[in-house]
């Protein structure tokens, strides 16, 4: 494909061009999420899946071939797998080499649902056994066979997602077989496909249920449409790693000073001339551009450099490197949806004293807990504080008036108001109701629950009255912490 592509440049050109699109530079933020998803893959401590989310052009691609290129000597020193995988292999099974690292690509679905059987023979594909043997015991006393009975053609999530449970036990013998012990998932938003009637949440079970039966964990790379997936419910929450790929962010000096040394490297790499002072200078332009995306930075400049090279021209200038710039309107939208997603990954103190509400810390001291992060934050103030000897003797004696100001003249008595504030549009997308299935709205002012029907693109918080009972919270339903809804659920029986 890559010399079809080239195929006008001369062969010194091609190699040239081909070296360059080959180079990976390395910098901070792809090394951190790089170290964090190889400890992952090689100890997954429970962890059923793996979640690695970012902006589209923050270089996951590259990070996955890394790790790919790795992957022989990563997981070689691993002891052998547990029971999990000692499967019953037919004596004339053939004798493969071990692949202990699967990686594959998943497909946008035909039609509104992820296809799992075309899943199932990517991956066996993959693993080179494009063909599998099919056994089966057949009880002669039975008046019926399974080969004669009648499947059931009702919608079940078998049909629902396309699935086949022949192809899958094929692959679970294939992984066991070739020693696979991690499986990557790139493009794995498009997994998230799911027809009326189906949820997200059958798909984190699916792959639990895969690594439950090969002892192989399953780490999911995409886009910030991932954050879907996240905390589905108290089980998916326990069985699942994030691991954040960020762009650099131009307020903060160290993201700055990263980015601006992965632009040196590049320019370092490209094989024409170049005034590398001169294109520092303007590092502010490139990082507008790419909007702090280093793999959008780095196919700017091959789109540049290839058209150099097709032009006869030697010298990479400010100007040429404008003319396969991304266009003003492209980065204003990829920069409104990286930073909706970040707002929405940003841990507030809100959401903090919620947590501490559910845990019935209330009054603990702050002084007790620990913040951790790469970037040092703020502690919050705990949600209420306890009153000390002091602040009590402050407040006044006991059965002395504490001072006020007396009313004057006659006034007629306020009534309380009966309905709450909190109406109108919120930002809560029917998309988002509509993939899982849960339409329990709770107002952030006063609690209310209502079930929300949102019409075309927007969704809209009904005028309500104030709630007046406390409610039992028995129910999945929506809250908002801050300026981010998230889908809170409750525990299952087997959870509690």
């Amino acid at each position: 494909m890559q010399n079809q592509q080239t195929s006008w440049l001369s062969p010194a050109d091609q190699a040239r061009l081909a070296a360059f699109k080959a180079y990976a530079v390395h910098h901070p933020l792809l090394e951190d999420v790089d170290a964090r998803l190889t400890q992952a893959l090689l100890e997954p401590a429970g962890f059923a899946h793996v979640l690695v989310y970012g902006p589209s052009g923050v270089g996951k691609t590259t990070m996955l071939r890394r790790i790919a290129s790795r992957a022989p000597a990563l997981f070689t020193h691993l002891a052998p797998q547990g029971e999990a995988s000692n499967w019953r292999l037919a004596p004339s099974s053939p004798a493969l080499p071990p692949q202990p690292l699967l990686v594959l690509e998943a497909r946008p679905p035909d039609g509104g649902t992820f296809h799992r059987a075309d899943y199932y023979r990517s991956a066996l594909t993959q693993l080179g056994e494009t063909y599998y043997q099919q056994w089966s015991l057949v009880d002669i006393q039975a008046e019926q066979t399974w080969e004669t009975k009648t499947r059931s053609k009702g919608r079940n999530p078998t049909t629902q997602f396309h699935d086949s449970p022949e192809l899958r036990r094929a692959l679970e013998e294939a992984m066991a077989r070739r020693g696979v012990r991690a499986v990557i998932i790139d493009e794995a938003q498009h997994l998230m496909k799911v027809a009326s009637g189906a949820k997200l949440l059958d798909q984190l079970d699916w792959l639990k249920s895969m690594t439950n039966m090969t002892g192989v964990v399953h780490a999911l790379i995409g886009t910030y449409d991932l954050l879907d997936f996240r905390n589905l419910n108290g089980q998916a929450a326990r069985r699942g790693q994030d691991l954040h790929f960020p762009r650099y962010q131009f307020q903060h000096e160290a993201d700055r000073r990263a980015f601006q040394g992965a632009l040196h490297s590049l320019l370092q790499q490209i094989p024409l001339d170049v005034d590398r002072q001169d294109l520092m200078n303007h590092w502010f332009y490139c990082y507008e551009r790419s909007i702090g995306c280093v793999g959008i930075l780095k196919d700017w400049l091959v789109r540049a450099v290839a058209s150099a090279l097709h032009a006869g021209i030697r010298r990479l200038t400010l100007a040429h490197l404008e003319q396969h710039a991304l266009s003003n309107a492209q980065c204003e939208r990829m920069a409104a949806d990286a930073n909706a997603a970040e707002q929405k990954l940003h841990y507030t103190e809100s959401s903090r004293e919620h947590l501490w509400t559910l845990l019935g810390m209330s009054g603990a001291p702050m002084s007790a807990a620990t913040s951790t992060g790469a970037e040092p934050q703020a502690r919050p103030a705990p949600p209420t504080t306890l009153r000390t000897p002091t602040a009590q003797a402050a407040a006044g004696r006991i059965g002395q008036r504490t001072p006020r100001r007396d009313p004057v003249g006659d006034r007629t008595p306020e009534e309380q108001p009966t309905r709450c504030s909190f109406a109108g549009a919120i930002e809560l997308s029917p998309e988002r109701i509509t993939r899982t299935a849960v339409a329990k709205v709770e107002c952030p002012v006063c609690g209310a629950l209502r079930t929300l029907h949102p019409q075309g693109h927007t969704t809209v918080f009904p005028a309500h009255p104030k709630r007046q009972k406390r409610l039992s919270h028995e129910e999945a339903r929506w809250i908002r912490h801050g300026s981010v809804w998230e889908l809170v659920s409750p525990l299952t029986k087997e959870e509690a």
